[in-house]
C-alpha cells in the first residue's frame, strides 16, 4: 500500500521558502528555489499524507472492514497497519507531525499476544501458528476479535506482569476492550456464516479464558459465592461455544479450514488409576441409590455427567493439559444438569467438586490459577456429612491427603 500526496497545493509553500520569505512555486518533490540552492525541500503538515487506496469521497477507506463504522463512537478509533499490528484502536495519543497517532498501549498488547498470550489458547506446536498468526490476521476483518485479543493480553499482563504498579491500568484496559468486543459480538449472534465463523470460534475461546482468568474476590464467609461464580463461568462457556452451531453446524467448515488443527484433538486412551476408577464407581452407585429413593431423580442426566468426567480424566491421565478439558466438560453437560446446579442439588455440587480436579490439572496455566482450590473448599463447606464422602477423592486430589487441615470441619 503506497503513500501519495494530495493533489491540492499547499497554501504556504515549502518550509525552506517560508523561512526565507520567498515565493514558492510548490513543485514536487523539490521546489525550484530549493533545487537551485541544493536545499532539502519539505512541506508542512497541511499537505498530510493519504493512503493510495483512498476512497473517492476523500475519506481514507477502512483498513479493517467495518472498523470505522463499528467504533465511530470510540475516542481515538483508527486503522491497523499492513502487518496486522494495531496503530490506533482504543485510547488517545498525541499526533506526530506528518502522520496519524500510534496507540502504543495497544501495540504493546498485540506484541504481548504474539510473544506470550497466544500460548494460553494453543495446545501444541500444530496450533501455535494458528493462534499466534492466523487469528490476529482474522481479527483485521473482525473488530470484536481484535478487541478480544487485546483484552486477554491486557488481562494477562494485569495478572502476571512484572510491574505491580501498572496492574490496575492493565485491568482497566482489559475491561474496556472486552466490553467493546462483547458489544460488537452480540450484534453478530444472529448472523453467523462462513465469512465470520472462524472469528466467532476464536473469540468464543478467548471469552472463556478471559472469564476464567478475570480476578475474583470470593466471599470467604459465603462459600456459595464461589459456586455461583463458577456457575456463571460454565453458563458463559456453554453459550459462546454454541454460537457457531447456529443456525447451522460449522464444524465441518472449520475442520477443512486453517483452523482445522484446533479442532483435531489427539485422544489417547490410557487405563484410569485404581483410585479414580473406584471414585467413578462410587458416584454411579450413589446415583442409583438416589434414584431408588426419589422417582424424580435425574438418573440419566447424572450418568451423562459422570461419563463426561471419566472421559476428561482419561485425557488428563494421557498427558493432555489443554484448556479444551475445562471447556469440553462444560459444553457436554446436559442443560438439565445446569438447572440442577442452579437449584443447588447436592449431587450436582458433588460433580462440581470433581470438575475442580480437572481444573487442578490446569492450574499451571495462569488463567485457571486457584479455581480448583476455591471450588473444592466451597463445596466441602456446603455439603453435609451425608454427601462429603462422595467428594473426599476430589479433595485429596486438589488439596492433598491432609486436606482436612485446610478446610473448616
Amino acid at each position: 500500500m503506497a503513500l501519495r500526496r494530495p493533489h491540492r497545493k499547499s497554501r504556504h509553500g515549502c518550509v525552506e521558502c517560508k523561512r526565507r520569505r520567498v515565493k514558492c512555486d510548490e513543485s514536487r518533490p523539490s521546489c525550484t528555489n530549493c533545487a537551485k540552492r541544493h536545499a532539502e525541500c519539505e512541506y508542512g503538515s497541511s499537505t498530510s499524507l493519504l493512503w493510495a487506496n483512498e476512497s473517492d469521497s476523500g475519506q481514507p477507506s477502512d483498513l479493517v472492514p467495518g472498523l470505522r463504522s463499528s467504533l465511530s463512537s470510540t475516542p481515538g478509533a483508527g486503522a491497523a497497519d499492513p502487518l496486522g499490528i494495531l496503530s490506533q484502536l482504543g485510547s488517545e495519543n498525541a499526533a506526530t507531525p506528518g502522520g496519524s497517532a500510534l496507540n502504543l498501549q495497544d501495540l504493546e498488547l498485540m506484541i504481548q499476544w504474539c510473544n506470550t498470550t497466544f500460548h494460553t489458547l494453543s495446545r501444541n506446536e500444530r496450533t501455535d501458528p494458528i493462534w499466534r498468526n492466523i487469528v490476529p490476521e482474522e481479527a483485521l476483518s473482525h473488530p470484536f476479535l481484535m478487541h478480544g485479543i487485546l483484552a486477554l493480553s491486557s488481562l494477562h499482563l494485569a495478572r502476571t506482569g512484572p510491574e505491580p504498579t501498572r496492574r490496575a491500568s492493565y485491568l482497566n484496559r482489559a475491561v474496556g476492550h472486552q466490553n467493546q468486543a462483547l458489544a460488537l459480538f452480540r450484534e453478530l449472534l444472529g448472523d453467523v456464516k462462513e465469512s465470520n465463523a472462524k472469528a466467532m470460534f476464536a473469540f468464543a475461546g478467548i471469552v472463556v479464558i478471559y472469564t476464567f482468568a478475570f480476578p475474583h474476590t470470593p466471599d470467604v464467609q459465603d462459600p456459595w459465592s464461589c459456586v455461583d461464580d463458577l456457575y456463571q463461568v460454565l453458563v458463559l462457556t456453554r453459550g459462546v461455544q454454541q454460537v457457531i452451531h447456529a443456525p447451522r453446524d460449522f464444524t465441518s467448515f472449520l475442520l477443512d479450514s486453517s483452523f482445522g488443527p484446533i479442532l483435531q484433538v489427539e485422544e489417547v486412551q490410557v487405563p484410569i488409576p485404581g483410585d479414580a476408577a473406584a471414585m467413578l464407581k462410587q458416584l454411579r452407585e450413589a446415583n442409583e441409590v438416589c434414584k431408588s429413593r426419589d422417582a424424580n431423580h435425574e438418573l440419566q442426566v447424572y450418568e451423562a455427567a459422570i461419563a463426561n468426567l471419566e472421559e476428561m480424566l482419561n485425557w488428563c491421565y494421557s498427558g493432555i493439559r489443554a484448556n479444551t478439558i475445562a471447556g469440553r466438560w462444560a459444553i457436554r453437560l446436559r442443560p438439565r444438569f445446569m438447572e440442577l446446579l442452579r437449584e443447588r442439588d447436592p449431587l450436582a455440587l458433588v460433580m462440581l467438586a470433581h470438575y475442580g480436579v480437572l481444573l487442578h490439572y490446569l492450574k499451571h496455566r495462569w488463567c485457571f490459577d486457584e479455581w480448583c482450590v476455591r471450588v473444592s473448599k466451597a463445596v466441602w463447606a456446603i455439603l453435609d456429612d451425608e454427601w462429603r464422602p462422595l467428594v473426599q477423592w476430589a479433595m485429596k486430589e486438589t488439596l492433598g491427603v491432609n486436606f482436612l487441615e485446610q478446610v473448616d470441619t
